[in-house]
């Protein structure tokens, strides 16, 4: 090889060398560093020509946080027929580094055919992000559902402008009846009872692609849309898990008799869904904050879930849920409220079923009430009573017939006022003049 081809195969070995993300470092047989290259320098602190040249013993042995690299640059030495690699934790400049290490001895084949010991070779790469991802899935990932935890380790630090406002649909699903719960059984006897219904209620919204924000006492909140699921499908997702949580009940009362909980036929739940504007971010101070979303839509959520227990439904949506989740589902129309907290008339629908698998007999009476309710709107009493008879003819028990065609008799004797929005109040009754 003549010395220009020797020349430009050095340059070419040079340039691969410093082009590399890995630290390289190699050391001759007296402790000199032979080479250094740039990403060593990046990762250690250290300028390259300040180091190339120098005591490997004046750079590194009398800095304390460096001992666990130079144990692993001696095992090179020491045990020179074996590559030795760990993981090691540095100080660098105040901030630690993580590393993976790896040594080994220098040998080249001389003229002779047999191995040249020329120093010690040591390799390292910058594992500290990756140590990141691992511990914060390690920490959360059996708390906290996988993409929000996906979402964390993407955007690195926290960014005060990763908050937006968005579309989603939020649900919360709640034990009936905690508190009888919590005085009939045992503290230990009731944690289980509790873990067991929480995962029973997660399951179905995670089958549903929805993201599980949080579990707040006996409740669960969650959410879907953007940027975790479908904005197009996101109504009729929440939807399909409200149903299979309902559905889960029954497997998990049975679960609860095997292992002999009193009551256990008594297990019930109730959901509240609604589906608007909300602020998705991190909230919380700096050390612990949390992925969630707030705003009038999540509190919306929860009155519909308080609104259940006496409405005579166990899952109630709102009116922008049961347009945007489509004809796959049977709902009826209920009443207008206005939730806890709020001073916006709702009005809220009982989710009945999938299309298809309702009875007709609920079907006619989901219709029958509607109609029964447009007619209360525009005042036409009369009309209004015969669908909501007509809705009890069907069923004796309709809860929801039966209060509305209380409310019916009582406007017709007690009409409301011009400015009515169809919320109920009771009729002011006129006294004698």
């Amino acid at each position: 090889m003549s010395l220009d081809e020797q020349r430009r195969e050095a340059l070419v070995s040079e340039r691969i060398l410093e082009s590399m993300r890995d630290g390289v470092i190699t050391i001759d047989l007296t402790g000199r560093i032979m080479t250094f290259n740039a990403a060593a320098g990046r990762i250690l602190g250290k300028k390259p020509e300040e180091v190339v040249g120098c005591s490997f013993g004046q750079v590194f042995l009398m800095e304390e946080s460096f001992d666990d690299f130079n144990e692993v640059v001696f095992k090179a030495v020491y045990e020179a027929e074996t590559t030795h690699t760990i993981e090691i934790a540095l100080v660098v400049d105040g901030r630690e580094v993580n590393l993976f290490v790896s040594s080994s001895f220098l040998t080249l084949e001389s003229d002779s055919g047999e191995d040249e010991r020329l120093g010690v070779t040591v390799v390292f790469t910058d594992i500290t992000e990756e140590r990141k991802r691992r511990k914060i899935k390690r920490l959360f990932g059996e708390y906290v559902d996988p993409r929000i935890v996906d979402r964390i380790l993407a955007r690195g630090a926290v960014d005060a402008q990763t908050s937006r406002r968005e579309t989603m649909t939020i649900s919360f699903v709640d034990m009936r009846d905690f508190t009888g719960w919590s005085e009939r059984l045992p503290p230990d006897r009731l944690i289980d009872v509790l873990n067991r219904f929480l995962a029973a209620m997660a399951l179905p919204i995670g089958a549903a692609g929805g993201i599980t924000d949080k579990y707040i006492g006996d409740a669960v909140m969650a959410c879907w849309g953007p940027p975790f699921t479908e904005a197009d499908t996101q109504a009729a997702d929440a939807c399909a898990a409200a149903l299979g949580q309902y559905e889960a009940l029954t497997d998990l009362r049975r679960e609860l008799a095997e292992i002999e909980i009193p009551g256990a036929e008594r297990m019930d739940a109730v959901v509240g869904v609604a589906t608007g504007e909300v602020i998705a971010g991190d909230v919380g101070p700096v050390s612990s904050r949390n992925y969630t979303v707030i705003g009038q839509t999540v509190n919306l959520a929860a009155r519909l879930q308080e609104a259940a227990k006496t409405l005579g439904h166990p899952i109630i949506v709102s009116e922008e849920t049961a347009a945007g989740a489509g004809d796959g589902f049977v709902f009826r129309e209920l009443e207008r409220i206005v939730p806890r907290g709020s001073r916006k008339p709702e009005s809220v629908f009982a989710l009945i079923g999938r299309a298809g698998e309702v009875a007709n007999a609920d079907v006619q009476i989901a219709a029958l009430h509607g109609e029964g309710l447009s007619s209360m709107l525009s005042r036409d009493w009369a009309t209004a009573d015969k669908r909501f008879s007509a809705c009890l003819a069907l069923d004796p028990a309709d809860r929801s017939a039966a209060r509305m065609k209380a409310r019916v008799a009582a406007y017709a004797d007690n009409p409301p006022p011009d400015d009515w929005d169809g919320v109920w109040s009771e009729p002011m009754v006129s006294g004698p003049k």
